[in-house]
């Protein structure tokens, strides 16, 4: 794994946009590049061209749901490496033990925790 955060890239994919600015400027303050997705077929188109350090999905998505877009990742060989992060505001224990269960490396309620989720990504990841 990447322990020099500045080579780290994330695929961000969430569809509300005070969501998506807060997770990318806590993520910027870190020099971690973002590549913002509002669904999970722009996850996909975005999947194409690049490989990012991890994925960090929003469970509630239109249409392709995280959930899906996580099983579809799962089953592509070249995308199945790609460690996924499960991100909600529906919170619950059951949600958390599902997420995991389907194969989120870690799952974060909403709203995150502005002043460990950087320190909680390298955790997860290292």
């Amino acid at each position: 794994m990447k322990t020099n955060l500045a080579d780290w890239t994330v695929l961000l994919v969430e569809d509300e946009v005070d969501a998506q600015d807060v997770v990318t400027s806590l993520l910027h303050q870190y020099d971690i590049s973002v590549a913002n997705a509002y669904s999970g077929e722009d996850a996909l188109a975005l999947l194409q061209s690049s490989r990012p350090t991890l994925a960090i999905i929003d469970l509630a998505l239109p249409n392709m749901d995280g959930w899906q877009l996580l099983a579809t990742m799962q089953s592509d060989p070249e995308l199945a490496h790609i460690p996924a992060v499960a991100m909600t505001a529906y919170h619950s224990l059951h949600v958390a033990q599902e997420a995991i269960a389907a194969g989120f490396v870690a799952y974060f309620p909403k709203p995150i925790n502005a002043r460990t989720f950087v320190e909680d990504l390298v955790s997860v990841l290292s």
